[in-house]
């Protein structure tokens, strides 16, 4: 085959118009060149020439140089001295592309090729123009000039096939096809392909002669033989496409190719008790190869699962006899994934035993692992966890998923420090490409573990760079403001974020709390009932709070905190004593004396009703 640099053209030119819709433009008469327009030249002065070679080649320079304004700029300035010199108008075509202005550039190419219809380049560059926008009748008149210009550009002749193949004219795809084996001899794919088109034209015997051909150029290649049968054999030919069969077993017996193709012939000859013999003795044996045995197993799990009752069984049998086979194919445990994602997906625990074994066998195989990251995350078992991704940074350092997944099976287990280092690894491994969002994560939990560590300032520049990532990390949002709030520090800042948090996620209980707390710390109690309230409504059971995930003993707190302020007594004392008994993390040291002295505040008499919140409330009621 001639090298060519057709492909080198397409690719500049896609690479040029990328993301470009496509065009309508008329479609011209068939066999015809598209016309737009003609190019009027005038003689050119020795001044002028010499002006125009000057101020091109400078701008080859300044376009090398990756000056792309000023060269564009001298290009213009040459249009002005000659608009019919075809490098000229080519070079301003590209340009054209750059700027997405594709009717201006497909003119210029146009015009350019006319200037100087010997230069292939230049009709490559339309050809290849008109491909990218799917005008594939436009772009046919320039291939098969090309392809008369250089006789010998296979590259050429087999986009032509391309193109007649799609616009359903089998006669010029099989002409075209004809030239090529002239170049190339005679070869299976292109013999292949005539058999398809002659097929599409009703045209069985000149189907059939084609495969003949091919078998008399390679007469010891058996495969070509038994393509004849198989092909016999698809158009009802049962009987010739046995004595084929045969004359291959006579020179082949062991040919795994014509175990398939008699496997084949029993089945749809309805010798079923034969059919399923010779199945289930290639299946087992020792000797069948891999790839055959997958095949099989395929064409068996299509049969048995049309029973019902006993499929599933007869499947799993079958794997487990071929497991003690091959127990370390891998091509057997992806298709036994395949299977139970297709009829058992109930059964999760036999699915993840698979994929266990498909990462065992191939670390290097991301499905399997970002599944099992997945499954591990989500049930909570973060001892495993832990483990396959320990085993996914080696495999995949690049991959931020392992070391962020990392991070958080450690830190669930209480190895902060372990957790730390994993979230700083994968923040070395983050690039240009790596995904915003992931490293926004990255930066948010790791920020969480720096403030547990008491590393606050360090925290917050973490939960800065995670905002730069990605402004709307709620997780990050939330856990900034709260933080700060703890600290009496920025709590305009706080407020800020806290706000965008609710307004992004507002049924959130856990970003309502936070917030409402911010406005406890800025001393702005009745806002902050208002939002609390929200999250433990003071008309629920205390029953309903308690089981509430999202109803920490630090929220109860708080929601008795901000009653207090806003003189309810007794729905603070209620919040408190339910804080109390929640317990957890977070629970104030000075509870019980928060709780002992509302307790004597209500011995006293004073239930709050004189209390600024109180009047409110009797207010409503009286508006009712």
């Amino acid at each position: 085959m001639v090298k060519s640099k057709w492909f080198i053209a397409v690719a500049v030119v896609m690479m040029l118009t990328a993301c470009h819709a496509p065009k309508k433009a008329a479609v011209p008469e068939k066999g015809t060149v598209a016309k737009v327009g003609h190019l009027r030249r005038t003689p050119l002065s020795q001044n002028d020439r010499m002006r125009l070679s000057y101020l091109y080649e400078e701008a080859a320079r300044q376009k090398m140089l990756g000056n792309h304004v000023a060269a564009f700029d001298l290009l213009q300035h040459c249009m002005e001295i000659d608009s019919a010199a075809s490098e000229v108008l080519y070079d301003m075509a590209l340009y054209r592309l750059m700027l997405r202005q594709d009717s201006v550039a497909e003119k210029l190419l146009h015009h350019a090729t006319e200037a100087d219809p010997q230069n292939v380049y230049y009709m490559e560059a339309l050809a290849a123009f008109y491909l990218e926008r799917r005008q594939t009748e436009l772009a046919l008149p320039y291939l098969e000039q090309m392809a008369a210009m250089q006789p010998k550009r296979t590259d050429v002749l087999s986009q032509l096939v391309n193109i007649y193949s799609s616009l359903d004219r089998p006669q010029d795809a099989i002409r075209v096809l004809d030239r090529i084996e002239l170049l190339d001899g005679k070869t299976a794919a292109a013999s292949y392909r005539k058999y398809a088109l002659y097929t599409s034209l009703q045209d069985e015997k000149r189907a059939f002669d084609e495969l003949e051909a091919l078998c008399r150029e390679y007469p010891h290649e058996m495969s070509y033989r038994l393509a004849i049968g198989n092909q016999l054999l698809k158009v009802g030919r049962a009987d010739e496409a046995l004595q084929v069969f045969e004359q291959v077993r006579a020179i082949e017996p062991n040919s795994e190719q014509l175990q398939l193709s008699m496997l084949q012939y029993y089945h749809d000859t309805g010798a079923d008790s034969v059919y399923v013999g010779l199945r289930d003795s290639l299946l087992f044996a020792p000797q069948t190869t891999n790839d055959m045995r997958v095949q099989l197993l395929r064409g068996y799990i299509g049969d048995v699962m049309d029973d019902e009752k006993t499929g599933r069984t007869r499947v799993h049998d079958t794997f487990d006899r071929l497991d003690s086979i091959q127990p370390r194919s891998l091509d057997l445990l992806q298709l036994r994934a395949a299977y139970l994602a297709t009829y058992e997906k109930e059964d999760e625990a036999a699915f993840v035993s698979v994929m266990d074994r498909i990462n065992e066998l191939e670390p290097a195989n991301t499905q399997a692992l970002f599944y099992l990251i997945q499954y591990y995350g989500t049930h909570k078992e973060f001892a495993r966890l832990e483990d396959l991704c320990r085993r996914g940074v080696l495999t995949h350092p690049e991959e931020l998923i392992c070391h962020f997944y990392l991070g958080v099976a450690c830190y669930q287990q209480d190895k902060k420090q372990e957790a730390l280092k994993a979230f700083e690894d994968g923040l070395v491994q983050k690039t240009e490409e790596s995904r915003p969002t992931m490293v926004a994560d990255l930066y948010s939990i790791m920020g969480d573990v720096l403030h547990e560590l008491g590393r606050e300032n360090e925290a917050y520049a973490a939960y800065d760079s995670c905002l730069t990532y990605q402004d709307d990390n709620v997780g990050c949002l939330n856990n900034y403001a709260y933080y700060l709030s703890l600290q009496n520090q920025q709590l305009d800042k706080a407020e800020e974020m806290s706000y965008r948090t609710i307004r992004l996620e507002p049924n959130n209980k856990t970003y309502l709390d936070t917030y409402a707390w911010i406005l406890f710390m800025k001393q702005r109690y009745s806002e902050a009932q208002i939002y609390i309230d929200r999250v433990c409504p003071p008309d629920s059971a205390d029953s309903v709070l308690m089981t509430d995930p999202s109803v920490s003993g630090v929220v109860l707190e708080h929601a008795g905190d901000i009653a207090d302020k806003n003189d309810l007594p007794q729905q603070a004392l209620r919040f408190w004593q339910l804080a109390q008994a929640a317990g957890g993390d977070g629970i104030t040291a000075l509870l019980p004396k928060k709780i002992r002295q509302i307790r004597e505040k209500l011995d006293n008499g004073d239930n709050g009703n004189n209390g600024k919140h109180g009047n409110i409330r009797k207010n409503r009621k009286n508006r009712k």
